[in-house]
């Protein structure tokens, strides 16, 4: 059995060390002694190539474990284990450390040996050689080959314990919507679709929950910490990047309140815990207004298993804001706040004066319509000039605004709508509109707010508006202190009055003529007059005034001008009246002759 033994792993190392060897030798001659490429050489491209290739490597694929296995068995033979379970111990216990246990037992072997002087070390005795050639097969080949297997078995066993606890790197993509600036990058793109499609950075998250679950209780897990970034999912950000990209998916946002926390937004801070919070990776002080989901200046409990999370970027981040709480269950990784210093902190702020009045962002003017005529001049659209008195209405507005709290168009609680502000600035034009927008914002920044909404970007580029008037407003809705940016547009629009509408007023104004003369004759005859003087006089004062009328209509028509607010009011209602009132006294006359 020990002979049989013998041959069967001496010959499958050696096929092995046939195959290795007939593999390079291929390897070497295709690339023309590796300075080639393969399909440089003739053999290269031949047939003959590929099967020789082949049958190397499925010869040294079969042999090496054959030979490994059967010296393994070969050696635990000669320890002479009778019991099977010991025996099938033994022969896995030797399998995992074989080189390791072949050079051990051959140094104590030699040890022995040559101690006892029943060997000698005289290379060039034959047995010596061959056995100094079967050391160095196994610390060549044998060891490596252990070696290499332990270090990818270690690596592989050591993210697999990694991944089970949920703290193996995860490499979540981030795309430009600039919802998390500065802390990542905004994209270049222009449309929020081809933002969301614009990768500008990549970072390693790990997943949560992390840890281990044993029994119903967690294990070695991470727990949330204020400051996070986390990725999750739940039905309203699927709907809501549904609306905007095209594709229902998460949102990333960062971790602000934990549950049993309080939150309040006032005056474009945060307060956690009734104490103001400094936020060096928002992209702006005093940036941080409510939305639909949450008022300003009311203060709000975290609820157990649930958080509070936005972005960044706060006037340019879709967050709890308005989705409300998001629950620990929805969220799928997380990069942790230690994790993210040195890397991700660079582009944080210094916040030792964000709560100082003077850290409030006022506007510049002059660079917003600049920016605003920029986008205009790209739009092929009139460039706006600015209009002091626009900028008295939006003032007059704001103040309303603020005292009815009361942003609707029609002024529904104030009855103060921008007509009535321009009416009071001392300023009238044809067309008009309106953009309120509450909180502190830089020129640029409002631009890039406003046009991110496409309701928003279309009123900004209607053509029709050539003025514009900016105003800040600061005072209190419902006792909370905030500010509005009222922007007022305005701009003249030709009334281009059809051809059938002028000739219908001509074709009045030409009858009313002829009849004139007619009315005016019958003080002539006194007989007739002086029983219906009453009557006939209210007759040509009607017919006087309404061709005074008509006269002016026709000729603001005819020049493609607007109409006064008196005479479209004397088109829609009075000439009907006052030619019913005509009517109806010559009728009268007319039947008493």
């Amino acid at each position: 059995m020990k002979d049989k033994s013998l041959k069967i792993y001496t010959i499958a190392f050696r096929l092995w060390l046939i195959a290795i060897l007939a593999f390079f030798v291929c390897i070497a001659l295709v690339t023309n002694g590796f300075r080639g490429v393969i399909q440089d050489t003739t053999f290269g491209n031949s047939q003959f190539f590929l099967i020789l290739l082949f049958i190397s490597f499925i010869l040294g694929l079969i042999s090496f474990p054959i030979g490994v296995l059967n010296l393994t068995y070969s050696l635990v033979s000669k320890r002479k284990v009778k019991n099977k379970l010991v025996k099938v111990l033994l022969f896995i216990g030797i399998l995992f450390i074989l080189p390791a246990y072949i050079l051990i037992s051959w140094l104590f072997r030699v040890v022995g040996l040559v101690k006892n002087k029943k060997i000698s070390l005289n290379l060039l005795k034959k047995e010596n050689f061959l056995k100094l050639i079967n050391v160095l097969f196994v610390i060549l080949f044998l060891l490596p080959i252990w070696l290499t297997g332990y270090l990818v078995f270690g690596i592989l066993t050591s993210q697999l314990i990694l991944s089970e606890l949920g703290y193996s790197p995860v490499t979540e993509t981030i795309v430009g919507t600039g919802s998390m600036y500065p802390t990542f990058p905004k994209g270049n793109k222009l449309t929020p679709k081809e933002q969301y499609q614009e990768i500008v950075a990549k970072a390693n998250f790990i997943n949560y929950p992390s840890g281990i679950v044993i029994f119903g209780k967690r294990y070695f897990g991470r727990e949330l910490k204020r400051g996070d970034i986390i990725t999750f999912q739940n039905k309203k950000t699927e709907e809501e990047t549904k609306k905007s990209f095209g594709i229902a998916t998460g949102f990333l946002k960062r971790l602000i309140a934990l549950p049993g926390d309080t939150l309040m937004l006032k005056s474009g801070i945060v307060y956690l815990n009734g104490k103001p919070l400094r936020e060096p990776y928002i992209a702006k002080p005093r940036s941080t207004f409510a939305e639909s989901y949450l008022s300003e200046c009311v203060e709000i409990n975290i609820p157990p298993n649930k958080i509070f999370v936005m972005g960044d970027n706060r006037k340019g981040s879709g967050d709890s804001r308005e989705i409300g709480f998001v629950d620990f269950k929805e969220i799928d990784h997380v990069l942790p706040i230690e994790n993210q210093k040195g890397t991700w902190d660079k582009n944080y702020r210094d916040t030792s004066k964000d709560l100082a009045e003077i850290s409030k962002i006022k506007i510049d003017k002059e660079k917003y319509l600049a920016l605003l005529n920029s986008k205009r001049k790209e739009a092929g659209r009139k460039l706006l000039q600015y209009q002091p008195k626009l900028e008295k209405s939006a003032n007059l507005r704001g103040e309303i605004i603020l005292k009815f709290d009361d942003f609707s168009w029609k002024a529904t609680k104030s009855g103060y709508t921008m007509y009535k502000a321009m009416l009071d600035a001392n300023y009238s034009n044809i067309t008009y509109g309106e953009a309120p927008t509450q909180g502190y914002f830089e020129a640029d920044e409002l631009i890039d707010n406003q046009f991110q909404f496409p309701k928003t970007k279309d009123f900004l580029l209607n053509k029709d508006y050539q003025e514009i008037g900016i105003s800040e407003v600061e005072g209190k809705i419902n006792n909370c202190p905030t500010q509005l940016i009222i922007q007022h547009f305005a701009g003249y629009v030709p009334p281009n009055y059809t051809k059938d509408v002028i000739e219908s007023w001509e074709k009045a104004l030409s009858g009313l003529k002829n009849i004139q003369s007619g009315w005016q004759s019958l003080k002539q005859y006194p007989q007739v007059y002086g029983k219906n003087k009453s009557d006939v006089d209210i007759i040509n004062d009607i017919i006087s005034q309404r061709i005074s009328m008509i006269e002016g209509i026709v000729a603001s028509m005819k020049a493609n001008q607007w109409l006064t607010p008196e005479q479209d009011k004397y088109t829609q209602t009075t000439d009907e009246l006052l030619a019913n009132e005509q009517n109806s006294l010559a009728d009268k006359l007319n039947s008493i002759y």
